[in-house]
């Protein structure tokens, strides 16, 4: 317990200002006792050494999980890549990008998104006014990964549940007007910028393959 002359903020504030206090006195932390967590609650407490094998082990568990992670994501990009390069036609290129590639990457949705009607309609595109598209849109080729805006208009006529997703503004030489690529989650699969290259990546394979359809079938 800390005294009444001693507070918390004392100490916290001490420490601070001291960040090199445990390496002058290493001895103190044989002294210590330090939480063992389970979740959020308190399980026990334990040795510093114990704490900090505990912390590592938790570290190490984390580092292969993404790297499980990562691998077989790379595996499902590559596939996907060598299926989008050899479509022909823009209308299966549209199909595979909005009904099979979201279920392949358990995802709830995948698609592009336009402020042309006729377009989006025709392809069975997600529709934004230009406006609502702008604000969203950033320079080309950029990509961010995060929770979605519950302010946006994006997903309201979208009838899933749509937690995080990934937005990458498609280059306008290519499209010929503001356009996004979305991949969309139902949870948290986009925060955390989880496999942020590899879905770069597959973003701009798909703007290469839609700029080979776009001067002759989009005109």
């Amino acid at each position: 317990m800390l005294s009444k002359k001693i507070k918390k903020d004392d100490i916290e504030k001490f420490l601070i200002e001291n960040p090199d206090f445990f390496v002058q006195e290493p001895s103190i932390l044989n002294k210590l006792e330090f939480p063992f967590m389970e979740g959020k609650k308190v399980k026990n407490v334990v040795s510093f050494k114990d704490w900090l094998i505990e912390n590592l082990r938790g570290q190490k568990k984390d580092l292969i999980n993404n790297a499980k992670y990562n691998y077989l994501t790379l595996k499902k990009v590559h596939k996907a890549v060598l299926e989008i390069i050899n479509i022909k036609d823009i209308r299966s290129f549209f199909s595979y990008l909005t009904v099979k590639l979201p279920d392949y990457f358990e995802l709830e949705l995948i698609n592009i998104v336009s402020f042309n009607k006729e377009i989006s309609k025709k392809y069975d595109l997600l529709y934004l006014e230009m406006n609502e598209l702008k604000n969203i849109y950033k320079s080309k080729n950029h990509l961010v990964l995060d929770v979605v805006d519950n302010q946006s208009s994006l997903y309201k006529k979208f009838k899933k549940k749509i937690f995080s997703n990934a937005i990458f503004s498609l280059d306008k030489k290519i499209t010929g007007e503001f356009a996004l690529l979305i991949f969309g989650s139902k949870d948290r699969h986009f925060v955390n910028n989880r496999a942020y290259d590899l879905i770069l990546f597959l973003s701009q394979v798909i703007e290469f393959k839609l700029g080979e359809f776009f001067d002759e079938q989009l005109a």
